[in-house]
């Protein structure tokens, strides 16, 4: 009985195994909807033997039979018959081995992509879905590129090998289109001809439509196109090609410059060789088969999705139309386009390209999205403006018959950028940032522009102002320099050069420099001051020196510009140390000697402690002029005991801080109210002033609501303060 059930157990275990054998072998058995790997396939169909051949021949071979995963959209042979007539030739081993490598290798992408995914490409998978960029990440990484180039580096005079990365295909679907919910026909036509369009059900790649989508295969997916895919150039290579857009081209490449690639070096260069990356300098990276603004050093698949989606969009002006701005705008100043300073023209060329996603003709106008780097909408009609077009590897191309001028020609910077005898104020405007604040049309302003030699002669703090043009070829090596306690030239830093700026900077237009009138500058507690037509910076109005102004002719859109004789400088003397001199004739505050005596003999200008109950604030001084105080002596109306003294001079002190001022008070300004002074009477109980502003003048109420008149003179403004002058004492 026992044999007989280890029998049966024996029996049931083999058919198990036998089973399980059939079943494992149909698991991992090819599926029958599985050809085999691209090469196979298309072997099999026949009707490819150009398209294999010429992957043969260009050493992709491997990359078909199964050595990798790949997408490949592959035209039949009649499609390759068409391109080799287009290209006078016959066969495809007429094709340079060069030329062979790229364009077959713009059929191969890396990867594996179905057609859904290729129609809505989400490169941070279906975990992360943006709907809102459904189709937008429009190009996939090919295995077509540029063999190693040598270019001229002319900043230093030395030949550079260029690396090329490789190529991007563009797969414009039906979800692209939907997404930014404009007619794909149209659109894509408008690049690549009359009833092109053929992916109303998927997607068009490049320039060709797909006759059979995502065929499986051992490595991949493959897709049948209709047309052979013209391996495309970067925007800049093929603005390049284009010679009514040479003078765009040849501005650009004022700024070209070669960055060395470290990591490409290691990967690719021969021994010894380093390997370098074309870019513009400052100007977007049109050169860069990547779209990576620039980047460099980086490993092979980094940031696909960024790559996927991003475009360099140029709106390239012909050189007609750049000859008409230049005659405009340059040619009272310079003799030709070429030798216009290089900060004016990044700016123009900043102005012409758009980065984001690739745009198309219907967008223009219409999508709020596309505009400058400064912010304003871009805008031409594409059916009349535009004289030639192109979808390239790493954006698109309109070329205008327009120049799309930059506001900040037009606005109060316009002379700055315009005429070289003001380039340093030009590249303090430019590095402070403030160029783009200046063009503002919800704003108006008035711009004091110097001239290079008033700058070069100005004593800014400790030291002379210095320029170093550095190399001329480099945009970028320019300086504002000053000497430090050394002696050595350093560079003046962007918080110093917009402070600089700012001082030039009054908000509001002035007219008329003829009018006693007083103007904020775009700095806090600075002010400009105009009478008897010169105009003054607080220091010059401390030294009752007028600065001459001449207003610069020009259409400003929000205000005016002046050429002042010299540079507007804020005051950098304290109230505290002027005091103590000011019974030196040249004193600013010589006519308040007699009260300076006072705190002098009440202790408050001790050295090194100075009016310390201001606790290091900004103060309002309303100080009695010397009249005032030698006749409030005689009638006793001034304490003689110098701790009353001290107490009751404190009286004429507002701190600005503790009474929450931002600005300083003017006739009209509206800075006006009851404010504590310096003077405690109990605890945290302020003896109290109120000041009035009726419009044309000031004046002050005391706390028995005496009446002081402020003197209709323009207060001398510190680095710590403002001091008013009053004719009447307060009572003690």
């Amino acid at each position: 009985m026992k044999k007989l059930f280890m029998y049966i157990i024996g029996v049931f275990l083999t058919g198990f195994v036998s089973c399980s054998q059939k079943e494992l072998i149909a698991h991992y058995e090819r599926p029958e909807w599985l050809k085999g790997n691209v090469w196979e396939i298309l072997e099999q169909r026949g009707d490819f033997t150009h398209f294999l051949r010429g992957a043969e021949l260009a050493g992709f071979r491997e990359v078909l039979d199964g050595k990798t995963i790949t997408t490949v959209f592959a035209p039949s042979n009649e499609a390759f018959q068409r391109y080799l007539s287009l290209h006078n030739a016959t066969t495809i081993e007429q094709i340079p081995l060069k030329e062979l490598k790229k364009l077959i290798g713009y059929h191969l992408v890396y990867y594996s992509y179905d057609r859904f995914r290729l129609q809505n490409y989400q490169p941070n998978g279906s975990e992360h879905i943006e709907p809102n960029f459904a189709g937008l990440y429009y190009k996939h990484r090919t295995r077509s590129q540029d063999t190693i180039s040598v270019d001229l580096d002319k900043t230093d005079g030395k030949s550079k090998k260029v690396y090329h990365k490789d190529r991007f295909l563009p797969v414009l679907s039906n979800t692209h289109f939907q997404t930014k919910g404009i007619d794909p026909a149209a659109n894509y036509d408008y690049f690549f001809g009359s009833a092109r369009w053929k992916g109303a059900d998927g997607f068009n790649v490049a320039n060709a439509g797909v006759v059979e989508y995502a065929i499986p295969a051992d490595n991949g997916y493959l897709y049948i196109v209709d047309q052979v895919l013209e391996p495309l150039n970067t925007v800049y290579e093929t603005l390049s090609a284009q010679t009514a857009f040479s003078d765009f081209v040849a501005i650009y490449d004022r700024y070209r410059n070669f960055t060395y690639d470290e990591q490409t070096s290691r990967d690719y260069a021969a021994a010894g060789d380093s390997l370098y990356v074309l870019n513009h300098g400052n100007l977007p990276a049109i050169a860069s088969e990547w779209t990576s603004y620039g980047l460099t050093g980086s490993f092979d698949y980094f940031d696909l999705g960024g790559l996927s989606y991003r475009a360099f969009n140029v709106f390239a002006p012909s050189n007609q139309s750049l000859q008409a701005f230049f005659n405009t705008y340059f040619a009272a100043h310079y003799r030709s386009l070429q030798e216009v300073d290089l900060l004016p023209l990044s700016l123009l060329i900043n102005n012409h390209v758009y980065q984001g996603s690739v745009v198309f003709p219907s967008e223009i106008g219409k999508n709020p999205d596309i505009k400058t780097s400064y912010g304003t909408p871009i805008a031409f009609n594409p059916n009349t403006d535009v004289l030639a077009k192109a979808i390239a590897s790493n954006g698109a191309f309109y070329g205008l018959n327009k120049v799309l001028v930059p506001d900040l020609f037009n606005s109060v910077t316009g002379a700055a950028l315009r005429n070289p005898k003001y380039k340093i104020f030009m590249y303090m405007l430019y590095n402070s940032g403030l160029y783009q604040t200046l063009s503002s049309r919800d704003i108006e302003f008035t711009l004091f522009i110097p001239t290079d030699e008033a700058i070069l002669n100005t004593l800014y703090g400790d030291s002379y102002i210095f320029w170093s043009e550095g190399n001329p070829l480099v945009f970028g090596d320019e300086a504002v320099l000053v000497e430090n306690s050394e002696g050595i030239r350093v560079p003046l830093s962007q918080r110093q050069q917009e402070l600089f700026v700012s001082n030039h900077v009054a908000y509001g237009k002035i007219s008329s420099l003829q009018d006693k009138k007083v103007y904020r500058t775009r700095n806090p507690f600075s002010y400009i001051y105009t009478q008897n037509g010169d105009v003054y910076s607080m220091s010059a109005y401390n030294a009752q020196q007028g600065i001459a102004a001449t207003n610069i002719s020009g259409s400003w859109y929000n205000g005016y510009s002046y050429e002042p004789s010299e540079s507007l400088l804020a005051e950098n003397g304290t109230i505290k140390f002027t005091l103590l001199g000011a019974e030196s004739a040249s004193n600013p505050l010589h006519n308040y000697a007699e009260f300076s005596k006072l705190l002098v003999r009440a202790g408050l200008l001790q050295t090194g402690n100075s009016l310390s109950f201001l606790f290091g604030n900004r103060f309002l001084l309303f100080a009695p002029d010397n009249q005032t105080v030698l006749k409030g002596l005689q009638d006793g109306l001034i304490p003689t005991n110098n701790a009353a003294l001290a107490e009751y001079l404190k009286a004429y002190f507002v701190s600005v801080a503790d009474n929450s001022l931002s600005d300083y008070p003017f006739p009209g300004f509206g800075v006006q109210g009851t404010w504590n002074t310096a003077l405690r009477t109990g605890y945290n109980v302020y003896r109290q002033l109120t000041l009035v502003d009726n419009g044309s003048s000031l004046l002050l109420r005391d706390g028995d609501n005496t009446t002081i008149p402020i003197t209709n003179v323009l207060p001398k403004v510190f680095a710590d303060g403002a001091v008013y002058p009053i004719q009447t004492l307060l009572k003690k």
